[in-house]
């Protein structure tokens, strides 16, 4: 009885397209006055604020059904002041005006793109909104079906080569003895990329699929018995 061990990778490769997209807004007005900046940034967070609340209704028990908008966020104003020339070149202090800078940053989770849209659109609207980042993803319920899909598929992979590898020096019946799940990054440059449609800020706003790569590696332990027929043709 002669025995053979095979070690190899098996392969699986998942694309989806995105369910979700969190955008990343800065609301931002800088002035020599305190209260004109402040009332300006608050001003444009209330409006872009309340017209996402309608895209997420509260149901009467305080749940939010199914809706176009799955979460919403707004930071606390962050304000800052400096003096515009804190020094002249005497290094005398300048008695120049403050200028002050106020800040609120807006995260929402959109489940519907057509929605997302009309709401950049919107933004866009107000001089003193900025659209920072748009990102694809999938929800956990759906990474976590993929997922366990993906780990049966690259196994399967796996034991197929082995059979394959077997049979070709006249071994059977391989057995795994050892799996072991490894990271392995995809070339970008092999992955299909849609025509990407972009915000004035350099923003893509083509939803993007999502590639989900799972890799294991397999130590197969298979025998011949010796007797038998020659290995090979």
């Amino acid at each position: 009885m002669s025995s053979l061990n095979i070690t190899l990778r098996g392969h699986y490769t998942a694309t989806r397209s995105p369910e979700q997209a969190m955008v990343h807004l800065t609301i931002e007005s800088t002035g020599e006055s305190e209260a004109t900046v402040t009332h300006a940034v608050t001003s444009t967070s209330n409006d872009l604020l309340a017209s996402l609340q309608t895209l997420r209704p509260i149901g009467e028990d305080g749940t939010t059904p199914s809706t176009a908008v799955s979460s919403i966020s707004a930071s606390k104003m962050y304000l800052t002041t400096k003096n515009r020339n804190a020094y002249d070149s005497m290094e005398n202090v300048s008695d120049s005006p403050g200028i002050y800078d106020a800040v609120i940053t807006i995260y929402v989770v959109f489940c519907d793109f057509n929605e997302l849209h009309r709401f950049i659109q919107k933004v866009d609207g107000y001089p003193n909104a900025r659209l920072n980042n748009v990102v694809w993803y999938l929800t956990d319920a759906t990474k976590g079906d993929i997922g366990a899909e993906s780990r049966k598929k690259a196994v399967r992979d796996a034991v197929t080569k082995a059979n394959q590898y077997a049979e070709a020096v006249g071994f059977e019946d391989v057995i795994p003895i050892d799996i072991r799940e490894i990271n392995e990054s995809l070339n970008p440059s092999a992955l299909s990329q849609k025509p990407t449609y972009r915000h004035p800020s350099g923003v893509s706003l083509t939803p993007q699929d999502i590639v989900l790569n799972c890799c294991v590696q397999v130590v197969f332990e298979t025998s011949c018995d010796l007797g038998s027929e020659a290995r090979t043709d």
